[in-house]
């Protein structure tokens, strides 16, 4: 039987993350009745990895002799994918009940492009990651606000709607958008893939949708992490990133502007990441002293940054703002030092 739906899944040394991924998935195809696949593909992690992904129960998986990045993951894994609704995701996330099924709603609709789940970072899920970060020449030069992307992240986390960027992690497409714009761009060996691929399908006259409805555990930055080549990977891709979208002008700007000494905003030193419930606030927490972009949790309660997200955080600085829900406002600005 052909399957409605492929779930294509990359991974690079993240086999057990990949395992919860495939187990996740299967539940949710189980539960719902879909007739789901999954094809999960390996970018050159070596012998070793390879026996531990050949227990896991894909339909289909594919060994890439190299490690061709997310993008050539994600391509190769369409070339096995059989579905007319394709998931492409990373291995660090899970699937909850009922998320397949909203996501492949969302992105049937003939406007749609592609639509993203609302990500989580931790196992209670209340911090939310972003929904449609910072991008653009403006973006990069630091001349986003955060009042009003804070109060746009708050809408889209609450109501969804069409966004700008969509965050990669997961994304539903329908085959015949993969046909009309192409596959991920494999000159880009590690972010900003999707952000291109995203721009070809506006360009397309296709809305990008996020849909809060469909829900995923995102363990955000844990395998990459464990990467030793993933900051000069991630040089490379913004470098071909900005050539292309930006021009010699444009880079210039943005290279006088990474020159100048970030700018570190006022902040009040704390002993431990907790924040007091404050009643009609969120939290935005970020490692960034921009705190743009920030992963948030509503101060309706008591909060605590989790134990499972500080494992995923390398130490240094955590800035931490508490906001009005209203109108994006800050409250104050706190650090944190994570050791």
């Amino acid at each position: 039987m052909t399957p409605s739906v492929s779930a294509v899944i990359v991974t690079h040394r993240s086999a057990a993350e990949a395992a919860d991924c495939v187990a996740s998935l299967r539940a949710d195809f189980e539960k719902t009745g879909l007739a789901g696949e999954v094809v999960l593909v390996d970018c050159g992690s070596g012998e070793e990895e390879a026996q531990r992904l050949r227990r896991i129960p894909a339909d289909a998986l594919v060994l890439l002799p190299d490690n061709r990045g997310y993008s050539g993951g994600v391509n190769a894994g369409l070339e096995r994918a059989r579905g007319g609704t394709l998931l492409v995701c990373n291995a660090d996330v899970a699937f909850q009940p009922g998320a397949v099924r909203e996501l492949a709603g969302a992105a049937a609709q003939r406007s749609v492009g592609a639509a993203a789940p609302l990500c989580l970072w931790d196992a209670a899920g209340r911090l939310r990651l972003p929904a449609d970060p910072p991008s653009g020449l403006a973006a990069e030069l630091g001349l986003t606000r955060f009042a009003p992307f804070a109060r746009r992240a708050l809408e889209l986390w609450e109501r969804g709607g069409e966004a700008r960027r969509l965050v990669g992690a997961v994304l539903a497409v329908r085959r015949e958008v993969f046909d009309r714009v192409g596959g991920f761009d494999e000159r880009y060996p590690f972010e900003y893939e999707e952000t291109d691929w995203e721009i070809r399908v506006r360009r397309a006259g296709l809305s990008l949708r996020f849909h809060p409805a469909a829900r995923v555990r995102h363990l955000y930055a844990r395998s990459a992490a464990r990467n030793p080549e993933t900051e000069a990977r991630r040089s490379a891709s913004r470098r071909v990133f900005r050539a292309r979208h930006y021009g010699v002008i444009g880079r210039a700007l943005i290279e006088a502007a990474e020159r100048r000494p970030p700018r570190v905003p006022e902040a009040r030193p704390i002993s431990e990441p907790v924040i007091e419930a404050r009643p009609g606030a969120w939290v935005a927490v970020s490692t960034n002293p921009t705190l743009l972009p920030f992963a948030g949790a509503p101060l309706d309660a008591h909060f605590r940054l989790p134990d499972d997200v500080l494992a995923s955080l390398r130490p240094g600085p955590v800035w931490l703002r508490p906001f009005r829900a209203s109108d994006g406002a800050p409250l104050e600005t706190l650090v944190w030092e994570r050791a």
